[in-house]
């Protein structure tokens, strides 16, 4: 049981994310560029690597780019999928924004360059840690840093350059990827930063780190009708059900607000924002759907009667995954004598095979590393068996005066049979050398 469970060792160096759980967590793409920085390679070259060898995640003609790494997309989680498989490091996930997918659209989501905050950079140099991109610096509306309450900025202080945090093929976080010189540097002293900073950028900026801090998997993943439900009843209180005078209040158009309640489409964070500030709630709470002990920031102007419930339809509880049975399960998969791949194991437990490299990585690793072996030996196993029909083969077509080659084998062979043989004109010459026909 301990044999077959050992951790396989992993294929790229386990670097330990930073910040995790907390507002200064670390981006997937400050991740990528410290692992390529620990291999000592280029960012191009760790990327293809990547690519050649989780084949069966990524397609070959991926680019990684012209992807938001650090996003809420498909690619986003798949990359930290294939991360966490190659370095054996799970939870790769909470360093994207993939969890809130569900709640947040992702138009006008990302950043529109690469910014940083020079004080952060100059934190983690005082305290001799790595230094390494914030996953709240990509999200566009997040203009100011929460902790030091200066403004974000993109441009090199020392070569007055722009997209100097990771524009290169060779990107050390916190140096500039043009000139070299340090990012912990301002151009503006931190005092005339400050006071062109509005309290509503602060708390927008404190609102995305709480968002950031959330490492719990035994939380209830989160969904949109609990989001919608939530909204419809901020409405009711605070103006007595009528959305379109509630999309005055918050400053949106009260057509984009009938779309999201009455087609079930998902709101986009700067909407999810004015919602929060205007009803008194933390974002995070207002995502979830979670009104608990929420009070109105004003009285309602009317009694609310709850009318029109009987018919209403009853939605299934959001799946939780216990995670704590799914290993259990994984460790028995192991210790069968069948063995199945990772993706059949992921439907046989129901859940997505990027989400068992995630939450159960060394488990995920070990079911992969024994299907790779018994496919290498059924390879094989029937290379060796296709081997002796071509010997003898050969010998036929020796023995009938002709010279072996891939036409008279055509003659003799099944087609099948040669199209599986790897390598085929390498396997002549080793018979020919084998019969000392050479």
């Amino acid at each position: 049981m301990n044999l077959a469970m050992a951790n396989p060792r992993s294929t790229l160096h386990a670097l330990q994310p930073l910040g995790l759980g907390t507002p200064d967590v670390e981006s997937l793409l400050s991740y990528f560029c410290r692992l390529a920085v620990s291999h000592s390679v280029s960012l191009l070259s760790l990327a293809q690597f990547v690519v050649d060898t989780q084949e069966h995640l990524l397609r070959s003609n991926f680019k990684w780019h012209e992807r938001n790494l650090s996003g809420m997309g498909e690619s986003a989680e798949t990359w930290a999928c294939t991360l966490s498989a190659l370095t054996g490091v799970g939870y790769l996930d909470q360093l994207t924004l993939v969890k809130w997918r569900p709640v947040v659209a992702q138009k006008g989501l990302a950043a529109q360059s690469g910014r940083w905050c020079p004080d952060c950079f100059a934190d983690d140099h005082a305290s001799g840690r790595p230094r390494y991109f914030r996953l709240g610096w990509d999200v566009g509306v997040v203009g100011v840093c929460h902790k030091h309450h200066t403004p974000l900025i993109d441009t090199c202080s020392e070569c007055g350059r722009k997209h100097a945090r990771h524009k290169a093929n060779y990107v050390m976080p916190g140096w500039c990827s043009h000139c070299g010189a340090s990012l912990a540097a301002r151009t503006v002293p931190t005092g005339a930063d400050s006071d062109a900073i509005s309290l509503e950028k602060l708390w927008i900026a404190r609102q995305i780190g709480l968002l950031m801090t959330t490492h719990d998997e035994r939380a209830i993943p989160v969904t949109l009708e609990p989001l919608l439900d939530a909204i419809r009843v901020i409405i009711n209180r605070l103006d007595a059900g009528k959305s379109a005078h509630f999309a005055r209040r918050i400053g949106l158009s009260k057509g984009a607000l009938h779309y999201w309640l009455k087609e079930n489409k998902v709101p986009t964070l700067d909407a999810g924002l004015r919602i929060a500030a205007h009803s008194n709630l933390e974002l995070s709470k207002l995502l979830a759907g979670n009104l608990e002990d929420w009070e109105p920031p004003t009285l309602a102007k009317q009694l609310m009667l709850d009318l029109f419930t009987e018919g209403a339809e009853k939605r299934e509880p959001p799946r939780m995954l216990d995670w704590d049975v799914i290993r259990t399960e994984m460790q028995r998969i192991v210790c069968q004598q069948k063995v199945i791949s990772l993706a059949e194991s992921a439907r046989q437990l129901g859940v997505d095979e990027r989400m068992l490299y995630l939450r159960a990585n060394k488990e995920s690793r070990t079911i992969s590393a024994r299907w790779r072996d018994c496919q290498k030996r059924e390879r094989q196993m029937k290379q060796a068996v296709i081997r002796i029909q071509l010997e003898e083969a050969c010998r036929a077509i020796v023995a009938e005066g002709y010279a072996i080659n891939l036409r008279e084998l055509e003659m003799r062979v099944p087609r099948e049979i040669l199209d599986s043989v790897e390598s085929i004109f390498d396997v002549i010459r080793e018979i020919k050398r084998t019969l000392k026909l050479d």
